[in-house]
């Protein structure tokens, strides 16, 4: 009998998953797997149970948000296990289960466990932390994991855009050299993303054209701080419209590095990543086997 390991945040979302696990477990165990549950109770403890015990299982399902999913990967490549990983969203977001085509409803993503296929998907490493869609830094990036659980299950998006407002009096720019092997440059930055994925925070399109999450380079997505905050507007909606727009640095890469004389604070997957003066970021291609449906990658 084959094995598989069910791990889930119960306070992702708005705890949805409490109300649906039953249904999620009865479609998970049509194969005849052998089912382990472990909730999570505490940050990180996905990494541990994934680093232990990776290897004992043929699948590792999790539920919860991008975070979730972000502590189970590292903990696989931790460990060094290759275990194909099933992932049921229940967060406030996820942005990489939508870049998937993973269903929003917890039954057919777990349907879609059972009968779908493994797609070798990129990873990213900053320094001694993994991602799997986005490693940024700058404006609002606190805001991802400085807002409680709470907040974001009952507000969701608008959170991040509360408390994003309390910081506006406060926004920092920095001041940094980046290097890569297609472009390098310099300059004083509001906000930078590496990412994998089609959609940031919610809004798709925001990473740019002909996203693909296998072929072993990032989006590299950097602005620039405006001569006034007039301009801030016209950088917005150019980032969300994909339009040009002389703030805003766009280009394709497998590492790209970046320079600065004071720590920047990152995030990676909407959580803390590390402060750097020296930030290395590379491409693990096809590091990171997930189920998706067979239709998304035809």
């Amino acid at each position: 009998m084959r094995r598989m390991l069910f791990i889930y945040n119960p306070k992702a979302g708005k705890g949805m998953i409490r109300t649906k696990l039953s249904y999620i477990l009865e479609e998970l165990g049509k194969d005849d797997y052998e089912i382990t549950v472990h909730p999570t109770k505490k940050a990180s403890e996905a990494i541990q149970v994934a680093r232990e015990c990776g290897g004992r299982y043929d699948v590792i399902v999790c539920s919860g948000g991008d975070g979730t999913l972000n502590e189970v990967a590292t903990g696989l490549q931790q460990g060094g296990w290759p275990t194909p990983v099933g992932y049921i969203p229940a967060g406030s977001t996820n942005d990489f289960g939508n870049s998937l085509g993973i269903p929003k409803q917890m039954q057919d993503a777990a349907e879609t466990i059972r009968n779908g296929i493994v797609f070798p998907c990129d990873l990213g490493r900053l320094g001694d932390y993994y991602f799997v869609y986005v490693a940024a830094f700058g404006v609002f990036t606190e805001v991802s994991y400085k807002t409680k659980q709470e907040v974001k299950n009952a507000l969701g998006h608008l959170a991040y855009l509360l408390e994003g407002v309390k910081s506006l009096s406060s926004i920092k720019s920095w001041q940094m050299r980046y290097e890569s092997r297609e472009q390098s440059g310099m300059g004083k930055f509001l906000y930078g993303m590496v990412t994998n994925s089609n959609s940031v925070g919610g809004f798709k399109g925001i990473t740019g054209q002909d996203v693909t999450l296998n072929d072993g380079e990032f989006e590299v997505t950097l602005i620039l701080e405006p001569e006034n905050f007039i301009e801030w507007p016209g950088i917005i909606n150019a980032l969300l419209n994909g339009d040009r727009n002389a703030y805003i640095i766009s280009f394709k890469t497998s590492r790209v590095e970046f320079f600065s004389e004071e720590e920047v604070p990152w995030t990676t997957d909407g959580e803390y990543g590390g402060s750097y003066s020296h930030a290395v970021i590379e491409n693990l291609p096809k590091a990171l086997p997930i189920i998706v449906s067979e239709e998304t990658q035809e």
